[in-house]
Formats: structure tokens, sequence, C-alpha cells
């Protein structure tokens, strides 16, 4: 997925849509179109703060829900719950909580777990997503996990080795009658003075 099809599928085609999954390109994209996006709103407001500080609160407004939406569906393609990227955030304004309440180090505390939980999503985020369809649905790459109980495929000569059995067995066979000794092969008789038209083993009708 490219650049705009990125931008385009998380602003118009998938604004708000928190459901399904979404590959790298597609929150790694977004991500840099939000980046872009608040590096002209910060150049905007250092120009003109009073109306520079207006748009940059109703840009962020508006990037807002499509950034959350598509951090949910890229946890969900490594088969996580979205609320996960709540996680920082709430670890944060805990921390800042305790800060302004002095609790010491309770607060630094949940201010380090906030980092340390933002870094484990950035991790999260830049790996491949589960191969296959899971709990959120289909793999957004298409893979697809084969089959455990799939019949393993036949070897291409067994087709060949078991059609050509019945004809060893019965070359086999006539190599076991040729073997024989002459007279075996005539009940016991002599054969070399049968004459044509006679058969080799008399019967009740000679």
């Amino acid at each position: 997925m490219d650049f705009k099809t990125a931008v385009r599928t998380c602003l118009f085609q998938k604004y708000c849509n928190f459901r399904g999954r979404a590959q790298r390109s597609e929150f790694w994209w977004f991500v840099l179109f939000g980046a872009i996006v608040n590096s002209f709103l910060g150049l905007f407001s250092n120009a003109s703060p009073d109306t520079g500080l207006l748009t940059s609160g109703i840009v962020t407004l508006i990037l807002l829900l499509p950034h959350l939406a598509v951090t949910a569906r890229r946890l969900h393609d490594a088969n996580l719950s979205g609320w996960i990227q709540l996680a920082p955030m709430g670890l944060a304004a805990l921390g800042g909580l305790a800060l302004h309440l002095d609790f010491g180090t309770s607060a630094y505390m949940c201010i380090m777990l906030a980092g340390l939980s933002g870094l484990g999503l950035l991790v999260l985020y830049a790996r491949r997503g589960t191969v296959g369809p899971n709990q959120f649905g289909p793999d957004p790459l298409g893979g697809e996990t084969p089959a455990a109980d799939a019949p393993p495929a036949e070897a291409p000569g067994n087709n060949a080795s078991a059609g050509t059995g019945s004809g060893d067995n019965s070359d086999s066979g006539w190599a076991k009658l040729a073997s024989k000794p002459a007279g075996g092969r005539a009940g016991g008789k002599d054969a070399s003075n049968v004459r044509p038209g006679q058969r080799a083993v008399p019967d009740k009708r000679d």
C-alpha cells in the first residue's frame, strides 16, 4: 500500500472503523501523514498564533479518530485488543496526577512505565502481523496458513509403481511357469510328440 492509498483509506474509507486489521504500510504511511500535517500546523501557529492555535486544534480533532482507528486495526493484525493503545496514555495521566499530588516515587514510576509501554507498542506496530486469519478478520496481506489435517501429497511415482505392480506379478508368474521342467508343464508327459491339434494333456475327449 502506498502513501496516497493509505491516507485515502484511513480518512475516507475507514475514518472511524475500529474493526478489521491494518497492515504495516497502512499504519506507518498515515503516521507519516499526521507528522507532516502537524509540522505545517506548527509553522502556521508560529506565524499566526491566534488563528494557528484554533486551526491546529480543529485539525487535531479531525485526525484523532482515524489515528485511533488505524492503531486499533494495527493491533488487531497482531491478534491483540485495540484498547492496548490506551495503556501509555493512561499510565502517563496517572503519573501526572501522582506528580501533581506529590506522591514522589510512584509518580515517576508511572511515567517510566508509560514510556516503556510506548516503546513496546512501537515494536508491535513494526512487526509482521498474524499470518493468515485471526479473531479480528482475514490477513490484509492475503497470507493463509496450511490446513493441519490436509492429506500429504502423493509422490509422483506412487501411481506408476502401483500400476506396474500387477504387471510385475504376472511377469514373475510367467517366469516361474517357464522355469518349470517340461514334464511338469505337460502334466508329467512328454509333449514333444504331440501332433498339431492334439492336446498336450489328454482328457476324456481324446
